[in-house]
């Protein structure tokens, strides 16, 4: 082992010794071993750092000594230090945002998760988690992982609002249940606050927003459709009424953004839910439902 090497299992020998007490002490966290902070600045000092849930004033029994021994019985010393976390520590569950793929293998977006009587739910596009072409028939959901790309399964799709050529679809909605991963309710990825509530597309000036894997688009001017308009449903074509189409104003609509939630952002930073993107014509316009009749329609057919 490289002397590097050593000094790391040294150090996480020694932290490892101690955390039984000092995670008793307020606010602590955990403990790694990594490099001191010094005014924001990382240096290639190493470490023991107590992540605490916030710096505040403590009794003495509770501080963290500035330095700790390697070994129990003295000897050499190693600097230590403490950060804020800026979030509650926990597992992250399938959120609005994230890309998923069904067994079909149809890429969209989770437009949002949910629970009702203790059961989890995943909400996208029919034509995402249904096999159209294939007559409509539910499909399995899969998450793909942000940073590995891994695709971890969800669940089954249990509910669609129907797409099918020769019919007028006046949603494009599926609702998978979370058998297999967890949810995030109402959290959007890449968004620190959660969905505050949800409402409509209204004409005007308004800027909407939608995050696909963490990336923000925007878009703007929202146009209500006058007509039943043809488009293309995995090769097939399926008229859809009562949609608007947006216009983007800052990155591109395109293939994959399917299902994401459309969303504005009221007085106080409040994040609100306000259409479903079901396709568009790219780069430049996206189309989309109002979201609030929709979430209420699935909301309501599920037990």
């Amino acid at each position: 082992m490289s002397t590097a090497g050593r000094l790391l299992e040294d150090m996480r020998r020694a932290a490892r010794g101690v955390s039984q007490e000092w995670l008793q002490k307020k606010n602590v966290q955990f403990l790694t071993v990594g490099q001191k902070r010094l005014a924001g600045m990382r240096m290639p000092v190493p470490a023991v750092i107590a992540y605490v849930s916030r710096k505040e004033s403590v009794a003495a029994a509770d501080l963290i000594p500035e330095e700790l021994p390697f070994a129990a019985g003295g000897g050499p010393h190693m600097k230590t230090d403490v950060v804020a976390l800026v979030g509650t520590p926990r597992a992250f569950g399938l959120e609005a945002g994230n890309v998923i793929i069904a067994s079909d293998q149809s890429y969209g977006v989770c437009t949002l998760t949910f629970v009702k009587n203790g059961v989890g739910y995943a909400l996208t596009n029919a034509h995402v988690g249904c096999d159209i072409a294939g007559g409509g028939s539910f499909c399995g959901l899969s998450l793909v992982e942000p940073v590995t790309n891994r695709v971890m399964p969800v669940g089954p799709v249990i509910w669609s609002s129907g797409l099918a050529p020769g019919q007028v679809a006046r949603s494009d909605a599926a609702v998978a249940r979370a058998d297999s991963f967890p949810v995030d309710p109402y959290q959007i990825f890449g968004v620190q606050q959660p969905l505050a509530g949800t409402s409509h597309i209204v004409p005007g000036n308004t800027t909407y927003w939608f995050m696909w894997n963490g990336v923000e688009f925007n878009c703007a001017y929202p146009e209500t459709i006058a007509h039943p308009a043809a488009i293309d449903v995995e090769g097939m074509p399926i008229e859809y009424d009562n949609f608007w189409v947006l216009h983007m104003t800052k990155g591109a609509s395109a293939p994959g953004q399917s299902g994401a939630l459309l969303c504005r952002t009221d007085a106080g930073n409040s994040v609100i839910g306000c259409g479903i993107v079901f396709g568009g014509s790219a780069p430049n316009l996206l189309f989309a439902f109002s979201f609030d009749e929709v979430f209420n329609q699935i909301y309501a057919a599920l037990p």
